[in-house]
Formats: C-alpha cells, structure tokens, sequence
C-alpha cells in the first residue's frame, strides 16, 4: 500500500475486470461511497493520479477522469500545485451511513399528500411482467399479428421521420382520429367528427381528464355497483362523492339512483358489458337514462371497453349512437381489441370542450406515440383490425365455451358459472359461503390470477364470485387449470 495521506484507502477498493461495469464506474462509485459514508473526511487529501492508477494497475487517464467527475459535482477540489482533496463544508455528521452498492431499508418519517395515500389504497391492479392464466381483460396476445403490426411500425417510423420523432399533436395524429372516428360509425354506429376525438393513453387516462375537467371536490358521481375498479378510483381522486348505483337485469339502477343521489355531476357506466357483471342495459334504460342527463344538466361517462366481442348478433349500437344532447362522453379503448402494451385510447368530446380537453392532455402528459398512432391508423384503413376483431370474436367464443365446459365438469360443488354473450371474462359464484378474496389469494398462491367481485364494489352487494377472464387462456390449457382451480378451492374451505 503506497503512502500518501488516507492510506486507508485502497482497502476499500474491489476492481472486478471481468465485470459489465466498466473499470472507471467501479472507482468512481468506491470513491463516493468512502466520501458519504465519511471514511475519506473532509479535507483529506487523495492519492495522485499516478499513485492510484499504479496500484490499481488502470491508466492514469483513467483515475484523472474520475477525479475531475467527482471535482465537477462537488465532492473534491482540485488545488493547484497541491493536489485533490476531499471537499470542505460537507456535513457528514448530521446524515446518516450511506452506502451507493446497497439498500439499507426504507425511508421514514416521511409525509405524502392525502391525494397520494388514496392512490396507495386504490384496489386497482397494477399489471407488469407476465400475466397469470384468467387474469380479466386480457387479450390473446399469442394471436396478435406482430409481424404484420411490425411493418406497420417501420413503415410509419420511415413514412415522415421529422414529424413522426417530435412530440405530435396535442390532441394526436389527425390521421388517427379520422380512422377512429370511420370505425366507431361502422363499428359502433358512432357518427362523430374526428376534431371530437382526443386520443389518450388508454383509457385510464381518458377517465383522469374527464374528472380533472368536470369534476369539483364533494360533487357527486353515480358508479356502477360493482364496476371498474381503477375508473372509480380516479373519481375519488378527484375529490368526488362517490355514490353507488346497484345494478339490475336492465342495467344501473335508475329509479334508486334518482331517489337517493339526485342531479350528479358525473354518471359512469358501461352499458355495453357492464364490468364486471355483464348485464347489457336495456334500450328503455338508456333512452331514460339520457333523458336524466339533459334534464338534470349531467355529463355521462360510457366505457366501451370490449363491446366489439358480442357471441350472439352482431354488437349493440353504442349509448351515445342515441345521445342527441350530447351529454355523453365516449371512451374507446385498443388495449382490449389488440395488445395491452399498446396504451392508446380516446375520448369523443362534445364540440364545445375540445380544445380544453386537448390543452389538459398536453398539461398531464401526452404519452402516445406519433410512430405509434401513424401505424394504428394505417392498421385500421386498410382492415386489419376489423380483421383481427373478427377472428378473436370467434376464437374467444370458444374459449368462453371451454371454460364454461370445464367448470360444469370439475367444479360444480364449488362454482356456479354464469355464461355471457358478450366480453373477455365470466363470472363464477362461489358455493357454501365461501370468501371470494381468500379464494382469490389462495388461486394466486397456485398460479392462477382471477380477481374477486367483492373488490370491484363499493358497498357490499352480498354475492360471492370469482372474474375469470378467459381470453388470453389457450383452450387446450383449460381443463388443467379448472382441475388445479377446483382443488385450490376446495382445499381452501374458508367462510366469510
């Protein structure tokens, strides 16, 4: 060990050349670590240049790079003539033992706003990595075209590279909101103006500006109960009152709704495929429900999440094909129709909030793609997605069929399937009492993802199920995953 003042130094030191790291990283994060935890003090002067490059057998080049780094950011000073020391000033004795390599627990005694302590006890799934066999809303990811998707990319990366690499549109692609705008008139009888559309990043996004733009605290929302988790989530968020409409053969519950809540500001539904139950509301239903929401001065949000998946006639025309008063806010979605990952929605804005809804987006970020929305536009224009929509509606169908099959089959002492027309998921009433978060916790544990009905409601509604998505369940797989569904269950026996 050279002497030089700090002898001590080198001890600290690991040079490992047959690491990804490269070498000046490894002395560069040693030196920090040795100054924050304080082994190398203020004041305290460190080897040459020279000297450390020797006994590290590295290039003086590369010791001298490190030197000035930590000079730049303040951890040393360079005096000339007399060599680097460590930086005077720093307060070593009030911070706690730090290290750069290593974490040493979790931060306390901090404080975050009530906004964000409702974010930490929102119910909504957060889903990353892999997805787990009857997760809902997944779509068959193992059927999407990705080679025909990816020439769509290059050739929207390729087409118009100077406008397709900048931020785009504020409210997107121009192109875009034309394809979407054709297909809601083909697809879901939707006439509406591409300048209404404001594209999103899926439709999650779509449901923050909606309540960022309409919604004052304690105003009142009617919500389904049970209905989508993460949109009501958002509305609680935002401050609102969150009032639960129960739901009845028809769909939600007017008549209780108007009796107990009266003149909301926002009413969600999905009248389509009511999520998670998947009643369909009735025309008489929709046509009083409009007529409440022009009388009462009330917006309506309409989450069509997966109407396009209808096994029985062709999809019902959407609420807002029969909204003349234009209180309705449609939300689309591709992340069910296509891929998860493609995180692209839109919202059809009544003509008089375009342009707030597009300076909002701009505001919380607009996080689309141009490359991207360029190539779903293409994809839509030339058929591709009607095309794919076609073929996963009968491919779902016959998932929907053999999940159904096998859970007649194997699990009729512990499940009661209620079949569906319409969707990617069905419901499974649990028998005997059974929890349905503990059924779901125990399912997790055997690698099996459905999620509970209990925490899509607002208040319980005294019915015990499991959601089980089918659509990304290849059929050949089903009858093992019933089989190992059924045993988990019944080895569970908890009670509510």
């Amino acid at each position: 060990m050279p002497k030089f003042p700090g002898g001590a130094l080198l001890s600290g030191f690991e040079i490992d050349r047959g690491s990804r790291v490269p070498i000046y990283r490894q002395i560069d994060a040693t030196l920090r670590r040795l100054i924050l935890e304080g082994t190398l003090a203020p004041k305290q002067k460190l080897p040459s240049t020279r000297e450390l490059a020797i006994e590290l057998g590295v290039s003086r080049i590369t010791v001298k790079s490190v030197y000035e780094q930590l000079v730049a950011e303040g951890y040393a000073q360079a005096k000339t003539g007399a060599g680097t020391y460590i930086s005077e000033g720093l307060d070593f004795e009030s911070r706690p033992k730090v290290g750069l390599t290593k974490q040493i627990g979790q931060a306390k005694n901090f404080e975050i706003s009530n906004r964000a302590q409702s974010i930490i006890s929102s119910k909504a799934s957060v889903r990353h990595g892999a997805t787990a066999p009857f997760r809902p809303g997944v779509p068959a990811l193992d059927l999407f075209p990705v080679k025909l998707w990816n020439k769509y990319w290059l050739d929207a990366m390729n087409c118009d590279e100077r406008n397709n690499l900048s931020y785009g549109q504020i409210n997107g692609s121009s192109a875009l909101r034309k394809s979407i705008a054709n297909h809601l008139t083909d697809a879901r009888g939707v006439q509406v103006d591409p300048d209404q559309i404001v594209v999103t990043s899926g439709a999650q996004q779509a449901f923050v500006l909606i309540a960022f733009i309409l919604l004052n605290r304690r105003d009142t929302v009617w919500y389904e109960n049970p209905g989508h988790i993460a949109g009501r989530d958002v509305m609680k968020l935002m401050g609102a009152n969150v009032a639960p409409i129960p739901i009845d053969n028809e769909g939600i519950d007017l008549n209780f709704a108007a009796r107990m809540h009266p003149k909301p500001a926002l009413i969600f539904t999905t009248p389509s495929h009511q999520q998670p139950l998947g009643t369909t509301m009735s025309l008489a239903r929709r046509l009083a429900l409009l007529k409440y929401a022009h009388e009462n001065n009330t917006w309506i949000i309409e989450d069509d999440y997966d109407s396009e998946f209808r096994y029985r006639g062709r999809p019902l025309p959407a609420l807002s094909a029969l909204d003349r008063e234009r209180r309705v806010f449609y939300v689309g979605t591709f992340s069910k129709s296509m891929f998860s990952a493609i995180r692209i929605g839109y919202i059809v804005v009544p003509p008089g909030l375009v342009d707030t809804f597009a300076k909002a987006r701009n505001l919380l970020g607009q996080s689309s793609s141009p490359v991207v929305e360029q190539a779903l536009s293409r994809f839509i224009d030339d058929g591709r997605l009607v095309e794919h929509i076609r073929k996963m509606r009968r491919i779902y169908r016959e998932r929907r069929d053999t999940l159904l099959d096998c859970i007649n089959r194997d699990c009729t002492d512990c499940l009661v399937p209620q079949k569906t027309d319409a969707g990617m998921h069905i419901l499974a009433f649990l028998k005997n009492g059974l929890d349905d978060n503990k059924a779901h916790r125990a399912l997790l544990d055997a690698g099996i993802e459905s999620l509970p009905l209990s925490v899509y409601c607002i208040e319980p509604i005294n019915k015990s199920a499991l959601v089980l998505g089918f659509s990304g369940v290849p059929s050949k797989r089903m009858p093992n995953l019933v089989r190992r569904m059924a045993s988990t269950i019944r080895a569970t026996g908890v009670h509510r």
